[in-house]
């Protein structure tokens, strides 16, 4: 049997006696017969607690009881706490949400964000300098079979046509 089905009788042997099959389990099972004897324990105190009479309250025990209940009801408790730190925790969530949206809601360019690499134009006589042989390395033919380069470097920029 396995041992949840074994603790299971336990509780059902409340007063009783274990059955052979229970004892064959308990004697090889090491977790439950430790678990059996504490049970047997805690059961022999309980009927120990039963047996003794309950102690009478003192002179002004319910008085003294009250006033201490009182008490607790003005201070502030772990409640109003919890409810405190809670409502810090959604008003900074709430905070951190709205930053991130007005992140992404924001354009990419504008007083806030500066112009971005692809918002940059270039004009075609700048484009056509970009290009430019800096060395003037291109102008030197090799060999006599080349065709010169006299045709200009066609310009990149982000216009739309």
């Amino acid at each position: 049997m396995r041992c949840d089905d074994i603790r299971d009788q336990f509780d059902e042997l409340w007063e009783g006696e274990a059955t052979a099959e229970v004892r064959q389990h308990l004697t090889q099972c090491a977790a439950c017969a430790g678990y059996y004897r504490d049970l047997r324990l805690v059961r022999s105190g309980l009927r120990m607690l039963k047996r003794e009479e309950a102690p009478e309250p003192s002179v002004g025990f319910a008085e003294r009881l009250l006033r201490q209940l009182g008490e607790l009801s003005r201070s502030p408790s772990v409640a109003d706490f919890c409810e405190r730190v809670g409502r810090r925790f959604v008003y900074a969530t709430l905070v951190l949400t709205l930053l991130v949206l007005l992140a992404l809601a924001l354009p990419s360019t504008g007083p806030v964000r500066g112009l971005g690499a692809a918002d940059i134009q270039i004009s075609a006589q700048e484009a056509s300098l970009a290009y430019s042989d800096p060395i003037g390395e291109a102008g030197v033919q090799e060999s006599s079979d080349a065709a010169p380069v006299d045709a200009p470097v066609p310009a990149i920029t982000n216009e739309v046509k």
